[in-house]
């Protein structure tokens, strides 16, 4: 049965609640969220003291979480507090106001702690096994180290935005001196984190507002074609660019930037010239931009409960099959189908020639073609191809992501399947494996037409010398109308292969090598 589940994460800047819908360990989906800017931090300066009007940003978007949470019926909410009430010298006030008026008993994370879950967030979206997570928020920057794919030492650093902004920026135009002296600032908090060095095998992953909306004016830039940040790669030439020019646009001006967010148009420069040190001083030239971070990684901690470590074993696998039980529909034909498709990949392996890189992609479109069916049958492979794009699957990469939407887009109706858009984010040699792929998928789901497995398995007979395949579908019954519509639908893989391909009815027998 499923449950729900609410995290808060009290931010210096920004205070978000997330809402999930999961079944321990097997599924989860975000139904829910709800950001807010409060600026707990303003005004803090080197006092350490929560101002009277952050104070009640900070209660005011409390009280409206708990009424959302408490109309949707949601029972189940944690709420973490991070640098800024953990650094002020009132937060034990702030705190017993805010649990007076929720309810609620908030939770003030170390910053270990935070650093902890924010790289739980992020090895449970990327699947970083090797290297570093770093998070900047308002307050404070987390350093965390990641070893077989668990956290590891972390440390924190008054590196936030909305910290340095106070601290080394007013309200008039920069000046260069400021600059400098923000960056020499930061790379005197850096200089012991000498373990904090790009290796050979290491990854480094970012998370957090900051880092999420430089990516966005980087997306902007090129005209990047997906609506998301996760899995995009940020290179460190492109930070220390953004890096040196936002700060020289004028305070009132710098909102118009393509792609920047206004409620951070104040302190967005102060964030990128730090991450631009940090670069230089990890020696990274490419980070990855993980759209999750500490609230999923507390909520990681809830979901995988009854495991050594909340983390997911293997997440590509976990993220395909956790989509396909979200939109919920015929999970036994979208499985029978991936059967069919791995098993003819492997026996034209010596026509077609594709690594199993590709197969891993195949087997992701068969599980997922049909998901768009819970909008409507019509068009169903537009709406699953649509879902794959918007709903990301952590653990692939973007052209990864852009492959799974075009195999499920194509999986039916006539015509050659065409990247258009999407093209951007594939290699060279990804155009003729979509044509094959899209070809084998189109093929074994009609062999499934009746969604009734009565196509248990199939073989494929090659002849490369005289160009032509036959495709013997090993059937447990009357199989008339799948093999019409199949051979209905041949005409895409005979395009791709270039060779004839002939479909036949065989019988199928239970024995060692055949299997249900």
């Amino acid at each position: 049965m499923s449950q729900r589940a609410g995290i808060i994460d009290l931010g210096s800047n920004t205070t978000r609640l997330v809402i999930y819908e999961y079944e321990p360990g097997q599924w989860f989906n975000l139904t829910d969220e709800v950001r807010e800017v409060i600026r707990l931090r303003e005004g803090m300066g080197t006092s350490n003291v929560l101002r009277s009007t952050a104070i009640e940003r900070g209660l005011n978007a409390l009280r409206m979480f708990r009424k959302l949470c408490d109309s949707v019926g949601v029972e189940d909410v944690t709420v973490v507090a991070t640098s800024a009430v953990r650094d002020a010298e009132n937060g034990e006030s702030f705190l017993a106001h805010a649990e007076k008026d929720t309810g609620w008993t908030l939770r003030i994370l170390s910053g270990e702690e935070e650093g902890h879950y924010g790289a739980l967030g992020a090895i449970n979206s990327t699947g970083l096994r090797e290297g570093f997570v770093v998070d900047m928020g308002g307050g404070s920057a987390q350093v965390t180290e990641v070893r077989a794919g668990l956290p590891g030492r972390c440390v924190s650093l008054p590196l936030g935005t909305l910290r340095l902004t106070e601290l080394f920026f007013g309200k008039e135009q920069i000046s260069e001196e400021q600059v400098e002296a923000l960056q020499a600032f930061a790379r005197e908090q850096l200089s012991p984190l000498d373990w904090f060095r790009a290796e050979a095998g290491d990854g480094l992953v970012i998370i957090g507002g900051t880092i999420r909306n430089l990516a966005q004016i980087d997306q902007a830039r090129c005209k990047y074609p997906l609506d998301t940040v996760h899995a995009y790669e940020l290179t460190a030439e492109n930070v220390h660019a953004m890096s040196d020019h936002l700060w020289r646009v004028p305070n009132e001006d710098r909102h118009a930037v393509p792609g920047l967010h206004a409620d951070r148009a104040d302190i967005i420069h102060a964030g990128a010239l730090t991450y631009s040190v940090i670069f230089e001083h990890s020696g990274f030239a490419s980070a990855t931009i993980s759209r999750y971070g500490l609230r999923e990684g507390v909520f990681c901690e809830q979901f995988l409960a009854d495991q050594p470590q909340p983390v997911i074993n293997d997440l590509r696998d976990f993220s395909v099959l956790s989509l396909a039980r979200t939109f919920a529909g015929n999970e036994a034909h979208s499985e029978h189908v991936a059967r069919l498709t791995l098993r003819m990949f492997d026996e034209l392996r010596p026509i077609h020639k594709l690594d199993d890189s590709y197969r891993e992609l195949l087997w992701a479109g068969s599980i997922l073609h049909d998901i768009g069916t819970a909008i409507g049958y019509d068009y169903h492979h537009h709406h699953s191809s649509y879902i794959v794009l918007n709903h990301t699957l952590p653990g692939y990469t973007p052209r990864e992501l852009a492959f799974i939407s075009l195999l499920c887009r194509y999986h039916r109706n006539k015509g050659k399947p065409k990247p258009k858009e999407l093209a951007p984010l594939l290699l060279k040699a990804d155009k003729r494996a979509l044509r094959i792929l899209v070809g084998i998928l189109r093929l074994c789901e009609y062999l499934e037409r009746g969604r009734r497995q009565v196509i248990r398995d199939l073989r494929c007979h090659l002849d490369t010398e005289s160009q032509w395949v036959q495709i013997e579908a090993l059937a447990d019954g009357d199989a008339k109308m799948e093999l019409w519509d199949a051979g209905r639908n041949a005409d895409v893989l005979k395009k791709a292969l270039e060779v004839q391909v002939e479909l036949i009815s065989g019988v199928w027998r239970r024995t060692k090598t055949h299997t249900p």
